[in-house]
């Protein structure tokens, strides 16, 4: 766990490593920090109630204010917020996190931060002030044999609908670190104004290749009209970069939307050692390519394991097999939970994790990539985003928007891609998060840019079968059998690894009971491959209950049981992003109810199919007879992603598809003699 992928050291020497003098003169005016005092506010400020164009707004931020100055070695923060609703209250407590390796403030590691002199206020709507006089306390949010992210909480004081909350702090680095910032300008509230400014250190620099750092790059993505001010400070001696903005709105929030962590406005910069993009991911790319190969080289307890695990295998993809078997029994640390650790000495090689029979999800891929290499298959290593959270920018030169790491075998002149670090992941196949992105794979002789593979729809396939039993009192009994392969198996899995036995029972009790009628008790009386990636999961439940609403001398029912309690999807009118469904797949549902003497089927859906074409598709059809009705339903989805301008056709699509679902199957109840006269028992 570091602080950030992108640190740069500050030269120890202080000798000219390049021809680099960021040097930098604080001239008055040259550009502005948060006042050493509270702004006051304005009467509109006060008198505010909701922000135009966005009704319901729970808070709106007024001003903020971000100044990093690296030769200070800190970060100078100033938030104004007003507080519009009862919701929005929840702004008046405060979390400030910091990174620290070393045990206090005072003595700093080359990654540490601290948070400092925190000051705020409230400001009633009549003009009332009340100051901060508390003490923030300091929580851990998440610890690690290398560090600890911590957090300085407090709470504003007398905080009402119709305050105005303000605080300032400093962040804190060691002297041998500089910053080069990161302005996140969008957000969850509306932005009326801020001002980033940042002072680059004057001193000499170097990355972590002793590269002389000769110049500063940026990724902006930002309103249209705005743009940043790069400003010359006299004689040559530096550079200050500054940016206000206005009337920013709130990040959207949509089902499915792309990772939106990378389509939001920010500025994200880089010190850099190069001149172009081509020259950063070139030289990058080697460095890992080199570091990932040093940790995967060959030796005899790899041949000695290798030659052990593919016994027996009598083709390349038997052997890869084999491989993939013996790493998929290690553990991986990324999944189990945390646990003391006694053995001594760093994890050096895949000899290492080898031996120690764990490793996080990084080490069993380059485990998998080494013992592939030495049962003699071309393998290489392949770094992608986390698809849920980021997309690959090239544009944006730092390595760290590439925080996963997946593995490529040729295997009879034909590459597939390998994901040995998801645990539980199946042989040939991504975790969808892996899926249909870009990044940066090895090559013979170096790196280069690449694009995933991704799984059709048959590969993440669910099929959910009920099949009941309802007696003449309208009691219902009977089983429900639910299977998953592809992602939906792998997610689950993952669910099982992070708990226990009764708490994987109780979320899939939980997901079900979410999805069927109420009225329905159910029970998980099984459930299997769990832990085997080559076979489906299966989950099975007991249920008891009753099943539709009766009205005078009819029983109205839901056609489909797992689509009654679903939430319409796509239901808004307007679409601001695209639409990401995440990965292909297919769901297979099959419902039978048998029905007892005194019930008589008397009305069904009519068969139907409806689809996008090439893109989806979705067919319900129902089968009856005097003594049962069997639904079938099967929805596909192809293709996973929709710009907006095609959003009101997929939103069609989805709107004929959830009518489809919400229609009944209406059974007569029928009088015993009746029955008995037609022959019924």
């Amino acid at each position: 766990m570091t602080r950030k992928n992108s640190a740069v050291v500050v030269s120890a020497s202080g000798k000219t490593l390049a021809a680099i003098s960021l040097a930098l003169t604080m001239v008055a005016g040259s550009a502005s920090r948060a006042s050493d005092t509270f702004q006051k506010p304005t009467p509109e400020e006060l008198a505010m109630t909701s922000v135009p164009g966005f009704p319901g707004a729970s808070a709106v931020v007024l001003f903020r204010e971000e100044t990093t100055n690296d030769d200070m070695h800190s970060i100078q923060r100033y938030e104004r917020i007003k507080i519009l609703t009862e919701e929005g209250k929840q702004y008046a407590n405060v979390e400030l996190r910091a990174y620290r390796t070393s045990g206090n403030d005072s003595d700093f590691g080359s990654n540490d931060e601290a948070v400092q002199d925190i000051q705020g206020r409230t400001i009633h709507p009549d003009g009332t002030i009340i100051p901060f006089t508390g003490k923030p306390y300091e929580k851990t949010l998440v610890k690690s044999k290398e560090g600890k992210v911590l957090a300085k909480v407090f709470t504003l004081p007398d905080v009402e609908v119709g305050s105005i909350i303000e605080y300032r702090y400093f962040k804190r680095f060691s002297d041998a670190w500089v910053e080069d910032p990161q302005w996140y300008i969008q957000g969850d509230l509306y932005v009326k104004a801020a001002h980033y400014v940042w002072h680059p250190t004057s001193h000499d620099l170097v990355d972590s290749e002793e590269r002389p750092i000769n110049s500063i790059a940026w990724f902006p993505l930002l309103p249209n009209g705005t743009s940043i001010k790069r400003t010359e400070v006299p004689g040559g001696r530096g550079q200050i970069y500054e940016l206000n903005v206005k009337d920013i709105p709130p990040t959207v929030n949509e089902d499915y939307m792309p990772p939106m962590k990378s389509y939001t406005y920010r500025v994200l910069f880089s010190f850099t050692a190069f001149r172009t993009q081509e020259e950063f991911w070139k030289a990058q790319g080697k460095q890992w390519s080199k570091r990932a190969d040093a940790f995967m080289k060959q030796n005899g307890d790899l041949k000695t394991a290798t030659e052990a695990a593919i016994s027996g295998a009598a083709t390349p993809e038997e052997k890869l097999k084999k491989i993939y078997a013996k790493v998929m029994s290690l553990e991986n640390t990324d999944y189990t939970r945390e646990r003391d650790r006694t053995e001594t000495g760093k994890v050096a090689t895949v000899s290492d994790v080898l031996s120690r029979g764990r490793g996080s999800s990084t080490q069993l891929t380059y485990l998998f990539v080494a013992m592939a290499r030495e049962a003699g298959l071309k393998s290489y290593l392949m770094l992608t985003p986390d698809r849920s959270e980021n997309v690959f920018v090239p544009s944006w030169m730092s390595m760290e928007q590439l925080g996963d790491v997946i593995a490529i075998v040729n295997i009879d002149g034909k590459e597939t891609m390998y994901d040995p670090g998801s645990r539980y992941c199946a042989f040939g196949h991504l975790a969808w998060q892996h899926m249909f992105v870009g990044g940066l794979r090895q090559i013979d002789g170096g790196t280069a840019f690449a694009q995933t593979s991704g799984d059709g729809y048959a590969a993440n396939r669910s099929t959910r079968v009920a099949n009941l039993t309802m007696d003449e009192h309208g009691q219902i009994t009977g089983k429900i059998d639910l299977n998953f392969t592809g992602a939906e198996a792998l997610r689950w899995r993952h669910v099982a690894l992070r708990g226990d036995e009764q708490s994987l029972k109780d979320q899939l009790r939980e997901m079900l009971e979410n999805r069927i009628p109420h009225s329905l008790e159910v029970k998980v009386s099984s459930i299997t491959g769990a832990d085997q990636y080559e076979q489906p999961l299966k989950v099975s439940y007991d249920v008891t209950g009753t099943l539709g609403t009766a009205t005078g001398k009819r029983l109205v029912m839901p056609a489909d049981l797992f689509e009654s309690n679903s939430v319409a999807t796509f239901s808004q009118d307007k679409r601001e992003t695209a639409v990401d469904l995440h990965y292909p797949q297919v769901i297979q549902d099959a419902l039978r109810v048998n029905f007892a003497n005194g019930f008589e089927l008397e009305a069904a859906p009519k068969n139907d199919q409806y689809q996008l074409p090439k893109r989806a598709l979705y067919s319900e059809s129902v089968e009856s007879n005097p003594k049962y009705f069997v639904t079938r339903r099967a929805f596909t989805t192809g293709e996973i992603l929709f710009e907006q301008k095609e959003y009101p056709e997929l939103k069609n699509f989805y709107a004929q598809v959830q009518t489809k679902d919400k229609e009944s199957v209406v059974l007569k109840v029928v009088p015993m003699a009746a029955t008995t006269q037609n022959g019924g028992n």
